[in-house]
């Protein structure tokens, strides 16, 4: 999960695995998805599906963006679906991206509490459960977050015939022989320039840049080095919440140095690295 308050954040173009499924808290902000440009501000629910290219910023004229935000597994969103009436194992989709739901509100807002007072309560007692008040308990904050994911999927996930738009994303990721090469060579060379530079991934697939940019983009709905950078962003994720020193992940992911990293990494996820690894060290 992520909340946060974002005075002046801009995300590059990228996708995630998971299922974002937010709610905004305060404030306003816009991003780009499936083609437009969409406007979401307090009280909407926000949801990306995984794969889906997107971006977003704080919205224009707006003070601030305050949002809570759940990276959910494609297989967890799947049992959650089949826990609410889905069918035939199918993971969830969503018809819109922005939309208002007053049940689905309220739960992310009981969810806003209960993760609230358990941070709270973890920064004033240092772990201590021993000194717990009367009635805390972190489960609270673990049934909040199934029943607004649960709320979500029951109120506007379908499950037509076929797996839409999960499928197609899919089919058009594989079907290129292009696409194909371009990622495996990103995903096993992303930290040596010299084996993903445009040129290299012409020879490789036997085409021009040209037709490598543009095959790549229609496939995948990113050029080949916002891929890159994407990769390279998760596997500083790895690395960091394995204990790795920052300055040492942007040399072993392939960015120039730490401010590189630092640069991209918050592009895409809106934290830096060291902010990152103390919030994964406090699970």
């Amino acid at each position: 999960m992520l909340r946060t308050t974002y005075q002046s954040q801009t995300f590059a173009r990228h996708t995630h695995d998971t299922y974002t499924l937010g709610l905004v808290l305060g404030g306003a902000g816009t991003f780009w998805c499936r083609g437009t440009e969409r406007f979401a501000s307090k009280g909407d629910v926000v949801v990306i599906p995984p794969g889906e290219v997107h971006t977003g910023s704080v919205g224009v004229g707006v003070d601030s963006l305050s949002y809570l935000a759940v990276y959910l597994p494609v297989g967890l969103a799947t049992l959650h679906a089949e826990a609410v009436g889905g069918h035939g194992g199918r993971p969830p989709e969503f018809a819109s991206v922005v939309f208002r739901d007053s049940v689905v509100r309220r739960a992310y807002q009981a969810l806003d509490r209960a993760i609230g007072f358990a941070a709270a309560f973890r920064q004033g007692h240092a772990g201590n459960t021993s000194e717990a008040p009367a009635g805390f308990d972190d489960g609270v904050a673990q049934e909040a977050v199934c029943v607004a994911i649960s709320e979500l999927i029951r109120h506007h996930a379908q499950w037509p015939a076929t797996n839409g738009l999960l499928d197609d994303a899919r089919k058009t990721g594989g079907s290129s022989r292009i696409v194909s090469i371009v990622r495996d060579v990103m995903e096993e060379c992303y930290a040596t320039p010299s084996e993903t530079s445009l040129h290299v991934l012409a020879e490789r697939t036997g085409v021009t840049p040209f037709r490598v940019i543009r095959a790549f983009r229609e496939g995948t709905g990113l050029a080949p080095h916002q891929y890159l950078i994407q990769v390279r962003v998760k596997r500083a994720r790895r690395f960091l919440a394995d204990g790795a020193v920052p300055s040492h992940v942007a040399a072993m992911t392939g960015f120039v140095d730490q401010s590189h990293l630092t640069y991209h990494f918050k592009k895409h996820l809106g934290i830096t690295p060291g902010n990152y690894q103390r919030c994964v060290a406090d699970r």
